[in-house]
């Protein structure tokens, strides 16, 4: 298989360990890249890959709408990158992060409260862990005019490996108290964004 060449105009986002690019053969996929330059990384795509396939393992994906999808690795010129599906609204552009809407006060209550209600009722069902709960590590999803959807696209399964993730996919029990817990920090983080000026 050729390798992937990714370019700095596919650049859609930089995270922290991760370089994001659109796919250039395919608009509706994503590759999740580490920063060549960092010496030390927490290898957060292979973590988020061992989550997904555990994810996988326990659930249909059709069952998994509030996450973007993964799809499996792929060679690029900066290494082995994780592809997974990129998020887009109904009209095709580029979904915004749910801080921008927040930010911008572009929900209604009503909408707020539906979008954080079925988030919380999907990750409570199935039991998936929403770690790095920040506010632009989920899309407010675009699905017609006035309807929305949170999808989760970045921040699952654990911050590094270690046995704690280990815990995270065996325990139900671990998994609901630390589902609660990240739940507070996630309200927390939308109304620091809704009080930012």
């Amino acid at each position: 298989m050729d390798k992937i060449v990714l370019k700095d105009d596919l650049l859609l986002a930089k995270g922290g360990e991760r370089f994001c690019f659109i796919h250039p053969e395919d608009k509706l996929k994503i590759i999740k890249t580490l920063k060549p330059e960092l010496k030390i990384h927490n290898q957060q795509n292979e973590l988020e890959y061992i989550y997904y396939e555990y994810l996988y393992s326990n659930h249909k994906i059709e069952d998994l709408l509030n996450i973007a999808q993964c799809f499996g690795w792929v060679d690029t010129n900066y290494g082995k990158g994780l592809m997974i599906q990129r998020i887009l609204d109904y009209e095709g552009e580029q979904s915004k992060h749910l801080r921008y809407y927040l930010r911008n006060n572009l929900l209604s209550k009503q909408q707020e409260e539906y979008l954080l209600n079925d988030l919380k009722y999907f990750l409570e069902k199935n039991l998936i862990l929403f770690i790095d709960v920040s506010t632009v590590n989920l899309f407010c999803k675009r699905i017609s005019e006035k309807d929305y959807k949170l999808v989760i696209f970045d921040g699952l399964g654990a911050r590094r490996k270690g046995i704690k993730l280990t815990f995270y996919m065996k325990s139900k029990l671990f998994s609901k108290y630390k589902i609660k817990k990240q739940w507070k920090k996630f309200l927390l983080n939308c109304a620091k964004d809704k009080s930012y000026q």
